[in-house]
């Protein structure tokens, strides 16, 4: 009978051990991919992921916005790497706004997303400018891309700084 216990309770450990390590991984896993830089932790919360409020779905839209920039990486060199970083840190600092938006008071919060809204909506459109210039077979049309890319990094430079005066 000692033995029938003591079989049960280690069952029940390893058991109870599986389910940890189980919930550990989902954890981290959906860390991960609510991260809009991979490996770079965001500030958004966990419940974002299938939020449908308005700052959750922004943020989620950047997040793709940047896998959509890490799966055109054919153009690697000096000046697409500094590029893509820039669009980056762009990305990061709207995921940074949308998360302090979203701890306003709910008055407060309409103007500020239509602003970060438009913010999203300019690196959206880098990003398809920077993917599209990865596809294209001659210099100058890879030149005209990036170009474009650059232009909607400006209009979203100062889109933010629109947001930080107001």
């Amino acid at each position: 009978m000692l033995i029938f216990v003591l079989v049960v309770l280690i069952l029940l450990g390893a058991a109870v051990a599986g389910i940890v390590v189980l919930n550990s991984r989902q954890q981290r896993a959906n860390a991960a991919a609510n991260e809009v830089i991979p490996g770079t932790p965001t500030r958004a919360p966990a419940s974002w992921a299938g939020s449908h409020d308005p700052e959750p779905r922004l943020h989620r839209r950047l997040r793709d916005a940047m896998t959509a920039v890490r799966t055109a990486n054919t153009l690697d060199d000096g000046t697409t790497i500094v590029l893509r970083a820039e669009i980056e840190q762009a990305a990061l600092a709207w995921d940074d706004r949308l998360v302090a938006i979203a701890a306003l008071p709910a008055t407060a919060r309409a103007e500020q997303r239509a602003v970060a809204t438009k913010g999203v909506e300019t690196i959206e459109a880098a990003v398809a400018q920077y993917v599209s210039a990865a596809t294209q077979r001659t210099a100058a049309d890879v030149s005209a891309g990036l170009t474009a890319a650059r232009a909607q990094l400006d209009i979203e430079a100062e889109i933010r700084k629109s947001l930080e005066a107001s």
